[in-house]
């Protein structure tokens, strides 16, 4: 019997070393049923349940996963998360499932959802630095830039210098408006390319035939855009030629240069954009960009008729790809009409909460001014720039308006982010302005969170509000509504009705007319200095020679001088825009 149980135990060895474990286990059961006390056997189990740890459960089926793929290739993400559900109450920890679930879910728009499976996969391989980089990805699409930053400094530590990670690092820094560091992140991922680009050439000696390194042209362009806001035109041009230099099919390139470079009809550059427009090979993201650059283009040289048409296919490529529909906005403004419909009173602060930066809200349409109002205003030497705050606008837009306790309840997380954020940028000053123009439909919860604040309500013609608005891209998704002439009179009405709606309530808010403002630059510029608390500065009437960072559609407008004339551009295109702003009352 011993020469049995011998024979057995070396058999389940021997199939344990060929990785054989369910044969190997059957027979350690089958000796500790004979012999219960068997050492050997019980060491034998233990063996392979430690083993058994270590190994995955056997995966989902290759056909099944071929047929994931297909969805997730051919666009049809809804039903890719669907099957991917289902494949995962079966294998809860398939690596690949989970991947195709989080690709499909941020392809839908529902980064919370996207960002959560990838922490459920980091959980599982915490050492993964490309998961770590998409949940960074996906915290930036929710606004959540303190969060990604994080996560690109986990990408750095597992992978460090990684270029990729050092890009969407620097774009995280830029969103919070920490320019500084987001040009060392770009000038990093350049340095990187670069050092991976020699390595690699000398490896393989075919330095010539190396195909566009995109983390190369991605951090060119990236950089392009930070020197562009620090007002550096030169510096920004030339590292956006650099860009197309490397990839001439960079449309988010071509876009940014278009509004720098004036073009002539007989100019290299022209024709150069118009074959990329024609060319086949580009997604509608990217053809949508070219039209917007060569509706430019077309505008710069008299081109009018094909421009309009090249601005009219760029903004309904855009439109469907936000898969907006005014209905959003008419159900928004319905609630936060509802909602204060009688004015709510401050919501106390703290102690700390009052120690904070006071905030000068300059809000409105985009294109309407807030802009130069904001060069003006910061040029006062108690007045730090904030730019467009993103921070409350989406805390604002997170929030359940049909709620009548949401606002209340949520007031102090609120409060304490954004104080947070006005303190970062105020650099030891009092006062910090946040031109972050839609929130003016947020006015209402601004007077009860932010008693201290001043409101500043810029406007001008809208038709040159309206045309403006049009004809330029917006890389943020919350602008859905300027990508049809409709959509943009309709909104124009939302906005009229609802300001007036806050203008009947307790609360001041300071009118200013950006037409009024061009015509007499000082005497406006001293009474909104005035409307605002402040005792008059001169350096108040040079707003050209502001010399903070500018990251919007203004950028390449602000170091000039205060202008007359840009509200009567929108009459050059009078002809096709007759029809919709005849609705416009």
């Amino acid at each position: 019997m011993a020469g049995s149980v011998d024979k057995m135990l070396l058999a389940a060895r021997g199939h344990a070393k060929r990785g054989e474990y369910r044969q190997a286990e059957a027979l350690y059961r089958d000796v500790l049923g004979r012999f219960p006390g068997n050492k050997r056997a019980k060491a034998g189990l233990e063996a392979l349940a430690q083993v058994s740890k270590a190994i995955p459960a056997a995966g989902p089926p290759r056909a099944l996963l071929q047929q994931l793929m297909g969805l997730m290739q051919t666009g049809r993400n809804r039903e890719l998360v669907q099957q991917t559900k289902r494949a995962l109450t079966e294998f809860p920890e398939a690596i690949l499932l989970l991947e195709l679930k989080a690709a499909g879910e941020g392809a839908l728009g529902d980064h919370d959802a996207a960002a959560e499976t990838y922490r459920h996969l980091i959980s599982l391989r915490p050492d993964h630095a490309d998961t770590h980089g998409n949940l960074g990805n996906e915290l930036m699409e929710l606004g959540r830039f303190e969060d990604a930053i994080a996560s690109f400094d986990r990408v750095l530590a597992l992978r460090p210098g990684d270029p990729v990670a050092l890009n969407n690092q620097g774009n995280a820094f830029l969103a919070l408006g920490r320019e500084i560091e987001a040009r060392k992140r770009f000038e990093a991922a350049l340095e990187a390319v670069a050092d991976d680009k020699l390595t690699g050439d000398a490896m393989s000696g075919a330095a010539q035939a190396r195909s566009p390194d995109p983390r190369h042209v991605f951090a060119l362009n990236n950089l392009g855009n930070i020197l562009l806001a620090e007002g550096d035109i030169a510096g920004a041009r030339t590292r956006f030629e650099a860009a197309l230099g490397a990839d001439p099919s960079y449309a988010e390139a071509w876009w940014n240069l278009s509004r720098l470079h004036g073009f002539a009809p007989d100019d290299p550059l022209l024709s150069q954009l118009e074959a990329q427009v024609a060319a086949e090979a580009h997604s509608e993201h990217d053809l949508m960009l070219l039209e917007f650059a060569l509706a430019k283009a077309m505008h710069d040289v008299g081109g009018t008729e094909r421009a309009f048409a090249l601005w009219q296919s760029a903004n309904a490529r855009r439109k469907a790809e936000l898969g907006y529909h005014i209905a959003q906005d008419l159900k928004l403004f319905a609630q936060l009409r509802k909602r204060f419909a009688a004015h709510h009173p401050p919501i106390p602060e703290t102690e700390t909460d009052k120690a904070a930066p006071v905030p000068i809200f300059l809000l409105g349409l985009p294109r309407s001014g807030t802009t130069l109002v904001e060069q003006i205003v910061t040029q006062h030497s108690q007045v730090a720039p904030g730019d467009e705050i993103a921070t409350l606008d989406r805390e604002m837009s997170a929030l359940d308006w049909s709620d009548p306790e949401a606002l209340s309840r949520e007031a102090g997380r609120i409060r304490s982010a954004y104080y947070e954020t006005l303190t970062r940028l105020a650099d030891g000053k009092p006062f910090v302005t946040d031109k972050m123009p839609l929130n003016f439909r947020w006015i209402g919860a601004i007077r009860a969170l932010f008693p201290r604040a001043s409101i500043v309500h810029v406007h001008r013609d809208p038709r040159a509000t309206l045309w403006s608005i049009y004809r330029n891209f917006f890389s943020s998704t919350g602008n859905g509504y300027a990508h049809d002439l409709d959509d943009l009179v309709a909104y124009h009405g939302l906005y009229r009705d609802l300001m007036a709606h806050w203008a009947v309530q307790p609360g001041a808010i300071v009118d200013c007319d950006y037409e009024a403002l061009t015509e007499a630059p000082e005497a406006r510029s001293r009474a909104l200095i005035d409307a605002l608390g402040l005792r008059w500065e001169d350096a108040c009437l040079r707003p050209q020679d502001n010399a903070r960072t500018v990251a919007t559609t203004s950028d390449t407008q602000v170091r000039k001088p205060i202008y007359k004339g840009s509200s009567q551009a929108w009459e050059k295109y009078a002809p096709y825009l007759e029809a919709a702003f005849a609705k416009l009352d």
